[in-house]
């Protein structure tokens, strides 16, 4: 009786350690291009503002689980400029938030894993219009929920490239969404 106990304790510390190795905590930052597409409103039939702007995002982020992984994100864009008669406008905005991020890898050797992300962001963004005889500047700032998809391509243990498509409900005047193509590498530690 005493050898099936010990077996039945020696059975539950290996399945134990096994679930440990599932949770193994892993840290990782990562650098992205951002193609990002904004949807505006227009004034008199008119799109006022340049919506479609280059962006650069930086990362840090853990992955606890094979399947599961938080992640912190800064994303700023370029100045979009936008020529009307008489003058210029220039728009902006940057943003950042923490996203929950889904991993499920494909194959036995897990070299390739499908991406879902759930998220939430704080946008930040500034209006400036110039003519000849005036300037003015507007900003607004707000929340928004993001939802994306994508894939990842792990290089080597370290390293790996990732593309997503992110949707974005923002809280900001003037804008109702915003769609960003991303891809980029991340370093895990």
């Amino acid at each position: 009786m005493k050898k099936y106990l010990l077996l039945a304790g020696v059975a539950s510390v290996m399945s134990f350690n096994a679930n440990a190795m599932d949770m193994e905590m892993k840290p990782y930052v990562g650098l992205d291009y951002v193609y990002s597409m904004m949807d505006t409103d227009d004034v008199n039939g008119i799109t006022a503002v340049e919506e479609d702007l280059n962006a650069y995002a930086i990362t840090a982020g853990m992955k606890m689980h094979k399947n599961f992984g938080v992640e912190a994100f800064f994303q700023q864009t370029e100045e979009g400029k936008k020529h009307h008669v008489g003058g210029e406008i220039k728009d902006k905005y940057h943003a950042y938030g923490v996203d929950m991020i889904g991993y499920m890898p494909l194959g036995c050797d897990e070299k390739i894993e499908l991406l879902g992300s759930l998220g939430l962001g704080y946008y930040d963004a500034e209006i400036k219009a110039e003519t000849a005889d005036a300037r003015a500047k507007v900003t607004d700032d707000g929340w928004g929920w993001r939802l994306g998809a994508g894939a990842q391509y792990n290089f080597t243990e370290n390293m790996a490239g990732r593309v997503m498509v992110r949707y974005a409900d923002v809280d900001v005047e003037g804008i109702n969404n915003i769609v960003d193509l991303t891809a980029g590498v991340r370093y895990s530690f």
